[in-house]
């Protein structure tokens, strides 16, 4: 396991596979290892203790939305930028056309560990596109990335995903990821992400967190992004048609602990934008 976002992937990873009744995520635990449970664990107890659960609420939230976008788009694709070891094209009954894009190292051992599985039937056989990205907060590297997302969406609608992107990225960066998908995406396309608030930079346990990203995940120093809560008013060609935060979704569950203490939940904000 590598550090830098690689690790989080790792770590994000097994808090699905913790509590699968609520991230619906019924393969993350393929992607388990000791080294992974270790940080996993070291970052409940140096970040906060609800991350868990939030983390596997924010997966259901965007996988129940991609499902109905595939009920609704049958000759739609999905996009995963940032992908980590997510799962969500195996999560649907019935294939569809996806993409996944990440940094090379963790794209190579996926794709290793998924030829495994798949000779071994604990994954469905899936058509995926693998696209390596070396850095998202390389202008170059964005053109380069979206020429190529743009030549295979043709003139598909697109599920775009960013899951845990954001945070890591400069709003230089944002900015610019959101003017390629204005160019990329046609109208009925979905935009999903997930950001923090400027107003969540204040409590100790998101201070704990960038203090983790530094030395737990060996990061060094940086300055972790959030979007403000009209940023999508903004964003030309879009709609906001769905957002929730951690709080609202955990009650919307039977058997699920309620996320009540704001000050000891990240409350991350989830977002669905319709191109327009």
């Amino acid at each position: 396991m590598l550090p830098g976002v690689d690790a989080s992937a790792h770590v994000v990873n097994c808090f699905r596979a913790k509590y699968t009744n609520i991230s619906l995520d019924n393969f993350a635990h393929l992607w388990v290892t000791k080294p992974a449970e270790k940080l996993a664990n070291r970052y409940l107890k140096e970040v906060g203790e609800s991350e868990d659960i939030a983390h596997c609420l924010r997966h259901r939230f965007f996988l129940e939305r991609l499902r109905e976008f595939h009920i609704q788009a049958t000759n739609g694709v999905f996009i995963n930028i940032g992908a980590g070891f997510t799962n969500y094209p195996y999560l649907i009954n019935t294939p569809i056309a996806s993409c996944e894009v990440d940094k090379p190292n963790l794209i190579k051992s996926k794709q290793q560990r998924i030829q495994k599985l798949q000779s071994s039937q604990q994954l469905p056989e899936r058509d995926i596109l693998f696209l390596c990205t070396t850095d998202l907060n390389n202008s170059r590297e964005n053109k380069k990335l979206f020429d190529s997302l743009s030549q295979w969406i043709g003139s598909r609608q697109s599920f775009i995903l960013m899951e845990g992107l954001l945070y890591w990225l400069s709003q230089d960066s944002v900015n610019s990821l959101f003017k390629h998908l204005q160019q990329t995406q046609i109208a009925g396309s979905l935009l999903a992400l997930n950001a923090f608030k400027p107003s969540e930079t204040s409590k100790a346990m998101f201070q704990r967190l960038r203090k983790f990203s530094e030395k737990g995940y060996g990061i060094g120093h940086f300055s972790p992004n959030t979007l403000s809560e009209t940023f999508h008013e903004n964003l030309l060609g879009y709609k906001l048609i769905d957002q929730a935060n951690y709080i609202s979704l955990s009650k919307q569950l039977d058997k699920v602990k309620e996320l009540v203490d704001k000050d000891s939940v990240l409350e991350e904000d989830c977002y669905l934008l319709r191109k327009i």
